[in-house]
């Protein structure tokens, strides 16, 4: 089911940057461009492990 979701959420991000690229309006072009970054962002939770997140989170805290 999550290789599902991810393959989705790539595909989604991929389909999204073109139609940004492709926009012909500035307004709809950053719509498409926001979608994008969430399907990827979306892609890239469901393929790390939540552990990592929390190591990354640890170690800006440590650098403040």
């Amino acid at each position: 089911m999550i290789e599902d979701d991810v393959s989705y959420c790539r595909r989604r991000a991929l389909q999204e940057q073109l139609a940004a690229q492709n926009a012909k309006c500035g307004v709809a072009r950053d719509r498409h461009d926001e979608l994008a970054t969430m399907y990827r962002f979306r892609a890239g939770m469901l393929t790390t492990h939540p552990r990592c997140w929390a190591d990354t989170l640890q170690q800006q805290v440590e650098l403040a």
